[in-house]
This record gives C-alpha cells, sequence and structure tokens, in this order.
C-alpha cells in the first residue's frame, strides 16, 4: 500500500479504489489477459515449414533410403531430424525409423519440438528456423545463421513446394 500526498497536504490511500482490489475485477482481468496473449501466440506458417523442407532435403524430398550420415549425426526424413530432436518432440510415431519414413510424422516431428522449444509469442520464421537447426541452445550459432539465410532465400523467391499429400 502507498501513500501519495494530495495538492491539500492530505495523505490518500492508493488502494481504497483500485478496481484490481475486488477479487472478481481481478479475475476478470487476469482471465482477459491469458486471452489476449493466447491471442498473440505466434504460429508457425506453412510457407516457413516448407522452407525449413526445402533446405533441409535439397527440395524438400524424402530422401533416398530415409537416413543418411552427416559428418556430425544421422539425419533422418525431409527435414534431417536426429533422434534426440524426435526424443524431444515426444516420439511421434512411437518408433524413430518409422516415423522417419512417413511426411506426416515428419511434420509432426518438427512442429512439437518448435512447439516445446519456441516460446516467445511474437516469433517468426527466422526464430523456428535457428531453433530447428540449431536447437535451442543454439540458434544464434554461425551454422544457424548460415541455415536461416538459406530459408529466408527460399521463402523471398518462392523456390519452396508444399510437401506432397500422402494419403
Amino acid at each position: 500500500m502507498y501513500k501519495l500526498r494530495t495538492r491539500q497536504g492530505r495523505t490518500a490511500d492508493t488502494t481504497k479504489n483500485c478496481p484490481l482490489q475486488n477479487p472478481k475485477t481481478m479475475r476478470a482481468f487476469l482471465l482477459f489477459l491469458a486471452v489476449a496473449l493466447s491471442a498473440a501466440a505466434a504460429e508457425l506458417e506453412d510457407s516457413c515449414l516448407a522452407c525449413m523442407c526445402y533446405v533441409s532435403s535439397n527440395g524438400c524430398v524424402m530422401p533416398d533410403g530415409v537416413c543418411r550420415t552427416t559428418t556430425w549425426s544421422e539425419v533422418c526424413g525431409p527435414w534431417a531430424v536426429t533422434k534426440p530432436y524426435w526424443e524431444d518432440a515426444h516420439k511421434p510415431g512411437g518408433e524413430f525409423y518409422t516415423c522417419m519414413a512417413d511426411w506426416d510424422c515428419n511434420e509432426q516431428t518438427v512442429r512439437a519440438y518448435l512447439d516445446r522449444y519456441v516460446e516467445n509469442p511474437f516469433a517468426n520464421c527466422e526464430t523456428y528456423a535457428r531453433t530447428h537447426y540449431g536447437g535451442p541452445w543454439g540458434m544464434n550459432e554461425d551454422y544457424a545463421t548460415d541455415y536461416w539465410l538459406l530459408v529466408k532465400d527460399c521463402l523471398d523467391n518462392g523456390l519452396f513446394t508444399p510437401p506432397p499429400n500422402v494419403e
């Protein structure tokens, strides 16, 4: 509680007329705030996801053999997902290699991973791309910047093609 001095020299209790002192008003305000913040939540746009796929697999294609070994890890599927990435996404599909061979499960993995690690309600494609490639702790590394610039080029030049609809 704060005391303010009025022009007449008297003190005024600042909590006396505060509408948030009323529990009903406070609950209504908190509900409004929660709704407003959830409405402002960022959403991963399809074009961003498609360009991440395009860059990760040289054209957003399911690689022959589904997985390939790079200098740093085995990556699988059109988004070049690693097993730890899939595990961080809460293991959609139940089995890693089965999931990686399935377009929908690949996309579900990427979306779940980014939902877990991108907490900024105002995130944009750059944040999603950097987090996808660099992880939550490597998104500011040079390699994540290089990846983002490729994704940005894809977005700027309309290079992506949406993944095929697999029935």
